[in-house]
């Protein structure tokens, strides 16, 4: 049986074919464009300061949504996913004196960190659970000690120089159109990630999530699902990382580290780890957190530890989890 029709078999029930993609095609459409619209008036009314770590927030909003993809969709565990955000913007950073268009370098960041994902997901492809988020934690320490070992990537100095670029004749130096450019792109591609969790195929990896073993009896290859599910995710955290790199104009192996890896886990569980808009929420409100209340002190690992303390004890659903009452009642009234 074929990925895809393996994947239909756990699709909606039959009766609701019909109405299903045209409904997950709007909400595709429209929750995006809501996000954009609502983050771009927010940029619009802020100081200068503070547009650069909206920026900043958004583009974790994208990395924290492709961790979303597997311990959200697929409850595939992974403790070293900055490898894969430190893959694309790597990637860009050895491309700086290439003079490529921004979305070619973007195209370029994505496929080394697919690449990089495939690699790891094959090399765990028998393993689940806590065994392979070590694997993927001893893989991100690896990527990170090679940019020790490896001149071209420059050590603790980091490749520095990395041009924002020019795109429709707009200089993405400027705060405003480098704004516009990376909401317009994180936007599009959390639209892409939307549609294709409420697709058959999102079903299928939510199927493996819940219950490997009755996925598989029926007829789901589990293991194909995990592995794309997990290219995804490295992908996408690798167009994040590219919109780093381009942001900051430089990279260094503090992208790579188990700490940052802990951070995008923090803030998908911040936001709301079974909701798909709970990552970008997450990321927004942790980075503007970190500015604006945390960002003078020197320990960070203690300010981490005690967000995801209060994150377990007080909201174990996340930001969105609070919403929960308000849309269960507005559910009750539609229905009466």
């Amino acid at each position: 049986m074929s990925l895809l029709k393996s994947v239909r078999t756990a699709a909606a029930p039959p009766v609701r074919r019909t109405v299903q993609p045209v409904r997950s095609g709007r909400r595709a459409l429209l929750e995006p464009l809501v996000f954009a619209v609502v983050l771009s008036l927010i940029h619009l009314l802020v100081d200068q300061s503070l547009q650069f770590v909206l920026t900043l927030g958004v583009v974790y909003a994208l990395l924290t949504a492709s961790l979303g993809v597997l311990l959200g969709w697929s409850g595939v565990y992974s403790f070293g996913h900055a490898a894969f955000f430190g893959a694309g913007a790597y990637a860009a950073g050895l491309l700086k004196d290439h003079d490529l268009s921004p979305l070619l370098v973007v195209l370029a960041g994505t496929v080394v960190a697919a690449a990089a994902a495939v690699a790891v997901g094959a090399l765990g492809a028998r393993i689940v659970g806590v065994e392979f988020a070590l694997l993927t934690l001893v893989v991100g320490q690896v990527a990170y000690l090679l940019t020790f070992k490896l001149d071209l990537l420059q050590g603790d100095n980091g490749v520095y120089g990395i041009p924002a670029g020019t795109l429709a004749g707009r200089d993405l130096t400027d705060g405003q159109h480098l704004w516009w450019y990376t909401v317009v792109v994180v936007a599009v591609l959390l639209g892409v990630l939307r549609r294709v969790q409420l697709s058959p195929y999102g079903a299928g990896l939510n199927a493996v999530r819940d219950d490997p073993v009755k996925a598989a009896a029926i007829g789901l290859p589990v293991r194909a699902l995990r592995l794309s599910a997990f290219t995804l995710s490295g992908a996408v955290a690798g167009v994040a990382g590219v919109l780093f790199a381009q942001q900051q104009g430089i990279v260094t192996p503090t992208t790579l580290t188990f700490t940052f890896s802990g951070q995008i886990i923090v803030m998908l569980l911040l936001g709301g780890l079974h909701r798909f808009w709970g990552a970008a929420v997450g990321a927004i409100v942790f980075v503007l957190l970190d500015d604006r209340l945390f960002g003078e002190t020197t320990h960070h690992s203690l300010v981490l530890g005690l967000i995801l303390l209060v994150v377990v004890v007080v909201l174990p659903r996340g930001l969105l989890g609070l919403a929960e009452p308000v849309t269960a009642l507005v559910r009750r009234r539609r229905s009466s």
